[in-house]
């Protein structure tokens, strides 16, 4: 049934109580009163009451003369003693002579929700715990995500309701008091996580000598993007203005809620912790009552440095009206030779092997073209040794192409071995193995302008969008390493929250319908966890070992820089200790495999053929 049929059936002339009339709840108060419903509200803040009662509804003195006119009563409240004040007080909601319904929108954690359930019961009102998933604008325009658990009586009456401020979606997950605030704590620290990895990719990346703006624009074009990166840097971080709508105090309390609750389960939740002792850090020194944006300036001391970008810029993406008439030697991965030779020909380029071990392969544009395509695989850590080769390879004018993932001193070594006189730039592809053999994913570029322009041809056929993250040697290599650390960060916290959410008895489509929607949306909540590991596929297509060597590149980097990197070296830790356990060349996803043998549980689909994505 949908939101119109629901309101149809439901008796507008109800009074409905809302109270607690703050950033989140007087919004939703204002568009149920717009919505024709009938309301009585209640809250110390004056002018918020009036914000509503402009719009018609009535004001009550007291939490219990709310529930004294009102069989529903509606809360959402900051903070776990506000809610057992107003409820349980000596003017509280549960001594009133009309309530039988009380749906608490605030985030509360399962045990405290059970206790007021319990509590409710007794006085024969049923607790519908309901907390909400958004932010300040969805909240004034009905688009919440709202789940529910509770009695089903209890729902059906209010189903109306909740489904008017959550067109996105409402989630009945069943009757066991609770449920609704596990998962909701889980999704915000899948947000929480997004914010601070986020914010210590900012600050490396500056230190390197990163264009923030720019950063920003890759890190969305791919599976390192987070509800932070998406909508808070380039409105609230980067312009400095640090308003986005949530308080400090509440974020902090939230994680820790969800911390102190999966490890009471047995779940490790190694990286969770990090994310807790950073935020509560902040709320501690200064930042309670600051909006949760501010979280870098907490850090940015540490590094010596401001991550600000007062103006937006032009996108960095970059496009090649045609060829530049210069050929290409184009290191690689051995491992990567034959599948990008294999991109290239079937894209119609011409080619030869010219060794046995298929670590140099020579291609030519099609149409007779004179302009060659060297593809040189390189053993790892022998890039630099073989400075010469690739010089003689580049001889007559060549440039030369770095795809090899490696630290940024490295590259820029590299480019100081081959001289001046060769045009250099790097390459690198952020996607896995099969968006390269498909010519998808996203290829970050850096270095030369002629060599740019000249790879251009290549880099054309191996992505479908490529950007440009600067002039400097290494610098394409910084934020590809940037962006699998956040990648591999928001992979492993979503693994904690799924394997501590199958714990509490939610399924891999409840919590993807959740985490899907936007504000713990990540690559893994909404797409690997359900469809790589609840499938029990475990193929994403990046393997543990490029993983860690990615994340020890970043935080090695960090260290040299003078950059405190917790979250990242934590993360590094647990893929070292999970490659251990496993190997090396096993599929990232098996992170999610090792937390799920720790804890002694499966995020397993009880759907016979899967869960499809969330989009």
């Amino acid at each position: 049934m949908d939101t119109a049929e629901l309101k149809a059936e439901f008796d507008l002339d109800t009074s409905i109580g809302f109270i607690g009339l703050g950033a989140m709840g007087a919004p939703m108060a204002r568009h149920l009163a717009r919505q024709g419903y009938r309301l009585v509200v209640n809250d110390f803040n004056r002018s918020a009451v009036d914000s509503v009662v402009a719009l018609g509804a009535h004001a009550a003195a007291s939490a219990r003369e709310v529930a004294d006119q009102c069989s529903i009563v509606l809360l959402c409240l900051p903070s776990l003693p506000a809610i057992r004040d107003v409820v349980f007080g000596e003017a509280g909601v549960a001594g009133g002579s009309a309530v039988r319904v009380v749906v608490d929108f605030s985030t509360t954690g399962a045990s405290f929700a059970k206790e007021v359930a319990e509590g409710l019961a007794t006085r024969d009102i049923a607790l519908l715990d309901s907390p909400i998933t958004g932010n300040v604008t969805t909240a004034g325009n009905g688009t919440l995500g709202i789940m529910c658990s509770g009695p089903r009586a209890a729902y059906e009456k209010v189903a109306a309701v909740v489904a008017t401020l959550a067109s996105a979606t409402v989630l009945y997950l069943d009757e066991e008091s609770g449920k609704a605030q596990t998962l909701k704590l889980l999704n915000n620290l899948l947000s929480a996580t997004g914010m601070a990895s986020t914010c210590e990719a900012f600050i490396l990346g500056v230190k390197g000598g990163l264009a923030p703006r720019r950063m920003l624009e890759i890190i969305n074009s791919g599976d390192a993007s987070s509800s932070a990166s998406r909508n808070k840097f380039a409105r609230s971080v980067l312009p400095r203005r640090f308003d986005f709508g949530a308080r400090m105090a509440i974020t902090a309390k939230d994680i820790s809620l969800s911390v102190e609750e999966a490890q009471s389960r047995g779940v490790p939740m190694w990286v969770a912790q990090t994310v807790q002792q950073i935020w509560k850090f902040a709320s501690t020194q200064g930042g309670s009552d600051r909006d949760g944006t501010s979280l870098i300036t907490y850090l940015e001391p540490w590094a010596g440095i401001e991550v600000s970008s007062a103006e937006e810029e032009p996108s960095c993406r970059i496009s090649f009206s045609e060829p530049a008439h210069r050929s290409l030697v184009l290191i690689c991965a051995l491992a990567d030779v034959r599948e990008l030779a294999d991109r290239l020909v079937a894209s119609g380029y011409l080619g030869q092997q010219d060794d046995e071990d298929a670590h140099l392969i020579r291609l030519r544009l099609p149409n007779g073209s004179p302009i060659g395509v060297t593809l040189l695989g390189v053993a790892a850590g022998a890039e630099e040794s073989m400075a010469a080769g690739i010089a003689e390879a580049a001889d007559g004018g060549a440039a030369v192409v770095n795809m090899c993932a490696m630290a940024m001193s490295k590259a820029a070594r590299m480019k100081a071995l081959l001289g001046p006189g060769i045009p250099y730039c790097d390459a690198l592809h952020t996607g896995t193995h099969r968006d390269i053999a498909a010519g998808d994913g996203v290829i970050v570029v850096g270095g030369d302008a002629l060599a740019i322009d000249a790879a251009g041809h290549v880099i054309v056929n191996l992505c479908r969008d490529a950007f440009r993250i600067g002039s400097a040697a290494g610098a394409a290599h910084l934020m590809l390493n940037i962006h699998a650390s956040l990648f591999a960060t928001l992979l492993v916290v979503t693994s904690e929250a799924y394997v501590a959410g199958a714990k509490a008895g939610l399924t891999p489509g409840q919590m993807a319908k959740i985490m899907g929607i936007e504000t713990g949306r990540n690559a893994a909540s909404s797409r690997i966890l359900p469809c790589e590991v609840a499938t029990r596929h475990f193929n994403y297509g990046f393997s543990l070992g490029e993983t860690f060597a990615r994340l020890t590149a970043a935080t090695d980097e960090a260290r040299r820089l003078g950059v405190t990197t917790w979250i990242f070296d934590k993360v590094r830790g647990i893929y070292g200790l999970v490659q251990a356990c496993t190997g090396p060349t096993d599929d990232v996803t098996a992170v999610a495999r090792q937390y799920e043998r720790w804890a002694g549980v499966e995020v397993r689909s009880v759907e016979s053929g899967g869960v499809e994505p969330v989009r």
